[in-house]
């Protein structure tokens, strides 16, 4: 990833002694490595697209788009992140917990509060960012580049232990290292 031009950042879960996260992926104390990829969206540049407010949707609408996906369009789990407000966590419980009963098709979705909650997240799998910083990132990607064909750059580290494969690799949103010997 790195040879290819993208940010690496260790997890959320990697932390120093006082509970801080670490900000360089070679620390030793660092055991999962976060990607971060700049990605613009088809849906972005609609005309109108930057006069609707996300943050709008409330926790319940943002389910049930959720279950339209996951019912009509996929095969499998669909990844999706549900933010809510404090005063939304009840009524989403019982759509949840209805649904379930209902056997209506739900898997899983990660649920975290809002930013206008007053509540942090650090390193996101999903942060929202201007087409400014988004032109910013993705020019320094191109900067930091050293290989244009990123399966090459994947071949180039790949030593046939396949370390990349399989579910301790990057099958998720984020990459495990592997275990370190005691």
């Amino acid at each position: 990833c790195m040879d290819y031009g993208y940010t690496i950042v260790p997890s959320q879960t990697d932390k120093d002694d006082q509970g801080r996260l670490l900000d360089d992926p070679f620390d030793p104390r660092c055991t999962e490595w976060l990607v971060e990829i700049p990605t613009a969206v088809s849906w972005a540049n609609l005309p109108g697209a930057d006069q609707v407010d996300l943050s709008r949707f409330s926790a319940t609408a943002q389910f049930d788009f959720y279950m339209q996906v996951q019912q009509f369009y996929v095969g499998h789990n669909t990844s999706a992140t549900i933010e809510l407000r404090e005063e939304e966590i009840r009524p989403l419980a019982q759509v949840i917990h209805q649904t379930i009963h209902g056997d209506g098709g739900y898997i899983s979705a990660a649920l975290l509060a809002r930013f206008d909650a007053n509540a942090t997240f650090p390193r996101l799998p999903f942060e929202p960012i201007s087409k400014e910083v988004y032109d910013q990132l993705h020019a320094a990607v191109l900067t930091r580049r050293r290989e244009e064909d990123f399966f090459a750059a994947l071949q180039r580290h790949d030593h046939g232990l396949q370390t990349e494969a399989g579910p301790m690799a990057c099958d998720s949103d984020k990459c495990l290292m592997p275990e370190k010997p005691s």
